[in-house]
């Protein structure tokens, strides 16, 4: 009697690399239509929300005050809500951040939970909360990989890892960067470039990469200017931004933890606590409307035009108190994105004196660029995803010293600082939940972005 070949969770399957490269294949291509998926539904609840969908800045700026105070405080209730369901939803079963699902969980992913917590993500943004919207398509991303591991019956450290490559597809389709979507999570979360899991992840993000971009002709996020470093001796002054951004990442993390601690204690509900923290937002919108969203737009604009150093101060300081009020209320987003958006207004200021000090250094959008990679050096810990990252975004070699110097130097100081990275208590977390399941995320616990 001819036997039957083995079903694909057998273990000749799981045990052979090329059979997981095909897996992620399959995963880029799923996770990068999810993320599409998200992107559009994100342009429907913009357009539902302040009739202006593209720029929630533009649209911010259309606004009434009065409007601009209450838009996010009425997306933060309706976010809560469907937040407050998927925990609901979510029981007592662990894994709802797809951090916490690959470092200490069993890789699954809930279809219900995971669904609900998009639609609540969707809310916020779409209502100008101070988040972005790529810790919610890679938190989709990565659940697809998980579905589709659970269908091939992958178990363990191979359904862990098909996870973790919805989760690098979901990145590289938010930032048009491929390799810096394996790399995010190779670095990050496994701590390691072992080719086992490399291997998987480039696939996966690569694949996902060119299906966004490529296939279907979505733009990259960032519009960045041809730009270069005027000389070789700027290199210490890089290397002396670096270490000032360094010392500051701690002093922004700090704040996103002292929120989410400040708003834990309050005796309000779900729903409430979101809408608090976004009528904080549209207090501050008030005055300073370019804190909705993620900032896509304002860092896109000061890199093309040179902004007053007054408004760059002002609209720096008013982002870090937005993005704060969001992430400490316990919105779904990421902060991968505001985190960007700090960096290249610290940069720019650090240009602008660079540049008024010595007139003939490199423009300040130079450091605006480099700014932005070395602080999410600082506060992730992750000084290789930071610099491919903007690497990939400009493709400017010229830019590699200066960058790779101040991406060290930042990740040095920032961690003997402050050790644990933006991303630690969605790595370390486990028994709390355990204790909690209804726990509200620390704050930048699963922020993708």
């Amino acid at each position: 009697m001819k036997r039957a070949p083995p079903a694909p969770h057998a273990a000749g399957y799981h045990g052979d690399d090329r059979w997981l490269l095909l897996w992620a294949a399959l995963i880029g291509v799923v996770g990068a239509l999810a993320t599409v998926v998200f992107h559009e539904g994100m342009t429907f609840a913009e357009r539902l929300a302040t009739q202006h969908p593209g720029s929630l800045v533009a649209a911010a700026r259309t606004l009434a005050p009065w409007q601009r105070a209450i838009t996010p405080a009425l997306g933060g209730i309706a976010a809560g809500v469907f937040l407050w369901l998927a925990r609901r939803a979510q029981g007592v079963r662990k894994g709802a951040d797809y951090l916490e699902a690959i470092a200490v969980g069993d890789g699954r992913q809930g279809v219900k939970d995971t669904l609900l917590r998009s639609v609540s993500s969707l809310c916020t943004i779409a209502s100008g909360g101070s988040v972005g919207r790529e810790g919610a398509m890679v938190q989709l991303a990565a659940a697809t990989g998980s579905w589709i591991g659970q269908l091939g019956r992958f178990d363990g450290d191979d359904l862990r890892l098909l996870l973790a490559c919805g989760a690098a597809a979901g990145f590289a389709s938010a930032y048009d960067a491929a390799l810096s979507g394996a790399i995010f999570i190779a670095e990050i979360v496994y701590g390691t470039l072992a080719i086992r899991r490399l291997g998987p992840l480039m696939v996966a993000s690569v694949v996902a990469e060119v299906t966004v971009h490529q296939a279907l002709g979505y733009a990259p996020v960032y519009t960045i200017p041809p730009l270069h470093v005027a000389s070789l001796w700027e290199l210490p002054l890089f290397l002396l931004m670096g270490l000032i951004l360094g010392a500051l990442a701690p002093l922004f993390m700090g704040t996103l933890d002292g929120a989410h601690r400040l708003a834990s204690r309050l005796p309000l509900g779900l729903p409430l606590k979101l809408a608090l923290g976004g009528l904080v937002v549209g207090a501050i919108s008030i005055g300073w409307p370019e804190v909705w969203g993620n900032g896509y737009s304002v860092v896109n604009d000061v890199l093309q035009h040179p902004w007053p150093l007054t408004l760059i101060v002002a609209v720096l300081i008013a982002k870090v108190l937005a993005t704060s009020a969001t992430t400490g209320s316990g919105a779904v987003g990421g902060v991968f994105t505001p985190t960007i958006f700090v960096g290249a207004l610290l940069g720019l200021l650090a240009g602008s004196a660079a540049h008024a000090l010595w007139p003939g250094s490199s423009l300040p959008a130079v450091y605006a660029v480099i700014g932005m990679g070395a602080f999410l050096a600082a506060t992730t810990h992750a000084p290789l995803m930071s610099f491919l990252i903007v690497f990939e975004m400009t493709l400017e070699y010229q830019l590699v010293p200066a960058l790779m110097l101040s991406c060290l130097a930042a990740y040095h100081v920032s961690r003997a600082i402050r050790p644990q990275s933006i991303y630690h208590e969605a790595l370390h977390r486990g028994i709390a939940s355990e204790e909690d399941p209804y726990a509200a995320p620390r704050a930048g616990t699963s922020r993708d972005e």
